[in-house]
């Protein structure tokens, strides 16, 4: 008996300012919903919204400042005791079980969205409604959303790939068309293997776009635009030690003349609204999934989240990134907090983050003078002198500096090979990590083993 794939999908049609901020919530055969534009564009529109809500989670968004180190602890409002949340208690330890895993609903949400966006991407050419351009628009921003979220999975699962020498480790299941539950079983691909699909899907991605956007409603950069595509693209290839096309794509973002860095003295003000390349919508609930990650709204309503003194002592004292900091007193001792959440919701890219990719980039390809001078940019934004020399212990530390509470750091010092440090505040069972371990990487959820019998753990789980 032929079976029917189905597709959570929204069933009622959708007015132009709907399209970001409603749920789907019911079920509907594919051929009917993605055989008009409408239809394909709220599948779209679904896809984006499951974004959001899997990747703007404590256990994801947090997890590059937590196990990097630039996150302690805030006491309980109830009771004043310091611990550490529940849903990230294995990922903090290095300690994530297999059987209840904390990312085990980060890591079905994510293919259930590239499997939402391959059943777009195999009706996309039966759409009689829209033009070439608008089924190339959907086509890219499919394309690119597949691989951004494939990439997730990669930096969660999959070593580094220089873990091994050709880059033949275990990788990710990267799927390019929709299984079907019962019948299909995909293999992990090897880490060159992976890196080479996300290539493919994002450079096949760019030169679709045709506009800014594919859903009539909000903002170009609250969804995945060329500029963003790009911004992957380069960090993709920064991933994969293609130094001349992270230089690459990471030029054509920084040429582009519809962004520019955050002045001096807009930090604290308005941080990143100048440069910010994609930055997830908010709801008609107007609610800040990272605002309520981060934010301190008062001695009864902050965050878990404080930033470490390993962070706060690398400062300089005249760093202007230090308003972007708040200290408040929680029960006769001091709190530091980041601001960066109270006017952006969503942040995935922003413009100084492609400063980072090229000159590492240029760093790694013998550029030294070029690489110096896109850090020293950086370090001039935030008041401070130019550095003379440049290392790669350098380069990292500016960046750590600049992008704390944007889950960047650890996954920089597993690409680069570097030990983990927690130092103060640190209250893990297991605060340092010296590098190469098992435990740079999570274990694949216990039950995707046990209905996959192709599927293989990663090593020491």
């Amino acid at each position: 008996m032929k079976k029917l794939l189905y597709l959570t999908l929204l069933l009622s049609f959708l007015g132009c300012k709907d399209f970001l901020n409603v749920e789907p919530v019911e079920q509907i055969s594919i051929n009917t919903q993605l055989s008009t534009k409408n239809g394909a564009l709220v599948a779209l529109n679904g896809a984006y919204y499951k974004t959001r809500t899997t990747l703007l989670t404590d256990s994801f968004f947090a997890y590059a400042d937590l196990l990097g180190g630039n996150i302690t602890f805030t006491p309980s409002t109830s009771n004043g005791t310091i611990s550490i949340p529940p849903f990230v208690n294995q990922i903090y330890n290095f300690a994530d079980e297999k059987s209840d895993s904390d990312l085990a609903s980060f890591y079905s949400g994510s293919y259930e969205i590239i499997n939402n966006l391959n059943l777009i991407l195999e009706n996309l050419d039966q759409i009689a409604d829209a033009t070439s351009g608008e089924k190339n628009q959907i086509k890219a921003e499919c394309l690119a959303l597949r691989a951004f979220i494939h990439f997730n999975l990669y930096k969660i699962y999959a070593q580094n790939h220089t873990f091994t020498a050709d880059s033949n480790h275990l990788g990710i299941v990267y799927n390019t068309r929709p299984l079907k539950v019962g019948i299909d079983y995909p293999a992990r691909e090897t880490a060159f293997r992976s890196l080479e699909l996300l290539t493919n899907d994002i450079e096949s991605a760019i030169p679709l776009y045709t506009s800014g956007k594919a859903i009539p409603a909000g903002f170009e950069y609250q969804f995945l635009n060329v500029n963003a595509a790009k911004s992957l693209a380069a960090e993709i290839a920064l991933w994969k030690n293609d130094w001349q096309k992270a230089i690459k794509w990471s030029d054509e973002v920084i040429n582009n003349p519809g962004k520019t860095l955050t002045p001096t003295a807009e930090l604290s003000t308005n941080w990143a609204q100048s440069e910010k390349i994609w930055d997830l919508p908010r709801t008609d609930e107007n609610d800040n999934m990272l605002g309520s990650l981060y934010n301190f709204t008062s001695n009864s309503q902050y965050s878990k989240y404080a930033v470490s003194g390993d962070y706060t002592q690398l400062l300089e004292t005249n760093d202007a990134r230090k308003n972007i900091l708040e200290t408040k007193t929680i029960r006769s001792k001091l709190y530091t907090f980041t601001t960066k959440y109270k006017n952006i919701s969503g942040l995935i890219y922003r413009l100084t983050e492609l400063y980072f990719i090229r000159g590492e980039a240029y760093l790694k390809s013998g550029k030294n003078d070029l690489a110096k001078a896109d850090i020293n940019k950086i370090r001039a934004r935030a008041g401070l002198q130019p550095l003379e020399i440049l290392t790669i212990d350098d380069l990292l530390l500016e960046k750590r500096k600049e992008f704390t509470h944007e889950n960047k750091y650890f996954w920089d010092l597993m690409r680069n090979q570097k030990n983990v440090l927690r130092n103060l505040g640190c209250i893990s069972t297991q605060c340092n990590l010296a590098y190469p371990n098992n435990k740079f990487v999570v274990p694949i959820p216990q039950q995707s083993i046990e209905i996959n019998n192709n599927m293989i753990q990663n090593p020491g789980y």
